[in-house]
């Protein structure tokens, strides 16, 4: 992978379309995911660009919620050609939409195919360096094999000039850069998403999280996690504090230690009305005069987005719902085989509500004392995903949710 590369093309994209252009705006640049919003009037479509992680090794991934037809096209052409930079993926995705919408076609991807081309220069050069020095070596490997071995070697350590022992930290700098840079959408510039109602507490959520993390890391103490992980936590945290969902009290979110987002607490309140939850729920917030809710435990590792958060249960206790012993939840959603970098944590969350709904879950009205906890949750979890990967998972009919 070369860091050096893609931060170049990000910062010649960012150039390109900046938050205040009137047709494409790149408005979030992280270290595995980049966001771009396509305007046409007053219309607004959103498009994720991610796996940057293994950049160049393998073709970005585009993604979108949107159901226009022009957008969706665009990006199963960039599946389909299979580009492997995202100047190139940008190139087909921003020609395709402009002709899919009969708009006149972008000035700056001219500017684009240049910069596509300077680059493929660059790469040739490189190629053909590395054959001379190949011939080379077959002309001398008769006189020292053991010498031969020693350049394979070097090789090795060698990637677009930066030895592997610099290569960690270069990527956690740029990774940091680019969450020091990182620019909330509510931070209402000129003519972009001014007007955003984030709650201002929120916000301050979101101000704190980012001023720790890089004091912690500026004065070279852990910063608890990965920037890779730290980036899109903190992205996925500000998209649910602007939740449509959130908003209308389906569900919260809170970060259980302070300022780590490694920790989070989920309440779910609005299940299902014909689902038994719901009846247990609102029997019970009569009973004690106060709103219930089902409360989730959420925790990541540095791994993440390319390995799942745990899952489970705090209370109160149900049974049914494919919750299990200590608080654990019975989805492959939540395992290395079913989860996909491409998931939003409020889909997950949102997801195991239907699932709990429709697995008939009830409050359980007698429940053991200490019944969840980290550990049991762990373990109940860990013999769960050892099951389903011996025996398979089984996947319900459409009609059964």
């Amino acid at each position: 992978m070369s860091f050096k590369r893609l931060k170049a093309e990000v910062a010649s994209l960012s150039a390109l379309f900046p938050r205040d252009h009137k047709r494409v705006r790149i408005v979030s640049t992280g270290y595995d995911e980049i966001i771009v919003h396509f305007l046409d009037g007053k219309k607004k479509f959103v498009m994720t660009c991610t796996g940057l992680d293994s950049y160049l090794e393998t073709p970005p991934m585009w993604f979108t919620d949107e159901d226009d037809a022009s957008i969706v096209s665009a990006i199963e052409e960039i599946l389909n050609q299979g580009k492997i930079t995202i100047t190139g993926s940008m190139l087909t995705l921003l020609s395709t939409v402009c002709q899919k919408r009969s708009l006149s076609q972008l000035p700056e991807l001219s500017e684009l195919r240049e910069i596509e081309a300077s680059y493929n220069v660059v790469a040739s050069s490189s190629s053909a360096q590395a054959s001379a020095s190949g011939g080379a070596s077959s002309q001398s490997s008769e006189c020292s094999c053991a010498q031969g071995e020693d350049d394979e070697e070097e090789d090795d350590d060698v990637e677009d000039g930066m030895d592997v022992d610099s290569y960690d930290e270069e990527m956690e700098e740029y990774g940091m850069e680019l969450f020091s840079n990182a620019i909330d959408p509510c931070d209402g510039a000129a003519g972009v998403d001014s007007g955003c109602d984030m709650d201002a507490g929120d916000r301050a959520v979101l101000e704190k999280v980012k001023k720790s993390t890089l004091t912690r890391y500026t004065s070279g103490k852990p910063i608890g996690g990965s920037v890779r992980a730290s980036d899109r936590l903190m992205k996925e945290l500000r998209a649910i504090f602007r939740s449509e969902a959130v908003k209308e009290g389906v569900y919260s979110v809170s970060l259980t230690h302070g300022d780590s987002l490694y920790d989070w607490t989920v309440k779910l309140f609005n299940f299902d009305k014909d689902s038994r939850i719901h009846r247990d729920l609102e029997k019970l917030s009569v009973k004690k005069k106060a709103q219930q809710c089902i409360e989730l435990n959420i925790t990541y590792s540095d791994k993440f987005p390319v390995s799942p958060p745990f899952v489970r249960v705090v209370s109160p206790v149900v049974t049914g719902g494919f919750v299990l012993a200590g608080g654990a939840i019975c989805m492959e959603l939540l395992t290395n085989q079913g989860w996909s970098v491409a998931y939003s944590i409020e889909s997950l969350i949102l997801q195991i509500m239907v699932t709990i709904a429709k697995g008939n879950a009830a409050i359980s009205e007698n429940p053991e004392t200490g019944h969840y906890n980290l550990q049991r949750a762990q373990a109940s979890f860990k013999a769960l995903t050892a099951t389903h990967a011996k025996n398979g998972w089984y996947t319900p009919p459409k009609n059964q949710g």
